[in-house]
């Protein structure tokens, strides 16, 4: 106890007693490092209290200006009282600002260390989607879907996926709108090279957990329907959508909502930052970047480090090539998984030749 209190700060350092002080300085600490707010000595926190402390802690707010310089200088939309989204992965947090002050704040859960993780950037958001269709991305498609289809010929089906194969041979599978969709009710759009974006879902009981990076990349919000209000609310402002109005629109069709001017979303990599009153928070490294970053900035040449940043980020494209599919006619001479199931591709029909006249 006198080594907790210490750790703590605490005035009377060398009492024994866990005593209501140092309940609340516990609560203080965990506040403060993204854990869950108890008072209660649990493993967490006290892997948490004996991390290196002074040093770890400026290398890392070091690390964040860093990241902090990667941002666009104007942050928000001018004409809509500098208007933005900033999601801060580490934090599972997003936020709506405008007129320099929060006006809405939900969790969210982020993509899967490693090859999954939710990539950085700042990009606008042109419209929202009501009732999506889930056009599922190529990754998910060639590296967990078509295995399991080739073990079980009716998951699709099971899971309310259609499949199709597209004229230049590569499979397109898709979910129709619907509550079952894997995106939920509303999709928000920022076209981005990662194709990723921010979606409704029905696995609710993610927002519980303390770490939530547990997507393919793409950012699923808790409470979509009032995250649409409220950024309408800010683009169309006339039109008087409220979370209501936008429940009200549920169905089996999808439905556009443009916005006039498009609003600017931040995806930032945040693992220090000060809240609103003041107090440096910290959150865990849980993608590994900060410790990546602090060598290099302390001995690497900037381009260096650009370079290493560059390549941190995951690549959502389709894989290049002919892609071998076992047992499929596209990549043997028999027939194949997806002719017994589609049946022989149909041959082009042979070019039309116009007869020559004679004259």
């Amino acid at each position: 106890m006198p080594l907790l209190r210490a750790r703590l700060h605490l005035d009377d350092a060398k009492a024994t007693a866990y005593d209501a002080n140092v309940a609340a300085a516990v609560r203080k600490f965990q506040s403060g490092n993204g854990l869950k707010v108890t008072g209660i000595l649990d493993d967490a926190t006290v892997r948490a209290i004996n991390a290196p402390k002074r040093d770890r802690q400026i290398d890392t707010v070091m690390v964040n200006l860093e990241r902090w310089r990667w941002l666009p200088r104007l942050l928000g939309a001018a004409s809509l009282g500098n208007a933005y989204v900033m999601l801060n992965i580490p934090d599972y947090t997003l936020k709506v600002m405008q007129n320099g002050a929060q006006v809405w704040t939900t969790r969210v859960v982020v993509g899967k260390p490693g090859k999954h993780a939710t990539p950085l950037m700042t990009e606008t958001m042109k419209y929202i989607t009501v009732n999506p269709t889930w056009n599922v991305p190529p990754s998910i498609i060639y590296n967990e879907y078509l295995p399991a289809l080739q073990q079980d010929p009716t998951v699709l089906d099971r899971m309310g996926l259609k499949l199709s194969r597209r004229p230049d041979g590569s499979i397109h599978i898709s979910q129709p709108p619907g509550e079952a969709n894997a995106l939920g009710r509303i999709r928000f759009n920022f076209p981005n090279k990662f194709l990723v974006y921010q979606h409704d879902t029905p696995d609710k009981n993610l927002f519980a957990k303390e770490d939530r990076a547990f997507s393919h990349g793409c950012m699923r919000v808790q409470y979509p329907d009032q995250y649409a209000a409220t950024l309408l609310g800010i683009a169309l402002p006339k039109d008087n959508y409220t979370p209501e109005k936008i429940k009200g629109m549920y169905g089996k069709s999808e439905i556009n909502i443009n916005f006039p001017t498009p609003i600017p979303v931040n995806i930032t990599y945040q693992t220090a930052f000060v809240d609103d009153a003041g107090n440096l928070q910290m959150r865990k490294d849980v993608y590994g970047r900060d410790a990546a970053m602090i060598p290099m900035l302390k001995g690497a040449p900037g381009r260096e480090l650009e370079a290493a940043v560059a390549h941190s980020q995951p690549n959502y494209v389709k894989p290049t090539g002919n892609i071998n599919i076992p047992g499929d006619s596209y990549a043997s001479n028999g027939p194949g998984f997806f002719q017994r199931l589609f049946g022989a591709p149909t041959p082009p029909p042979a070019p039309v030749r116009a007869r020559r006249t004679q004259r």
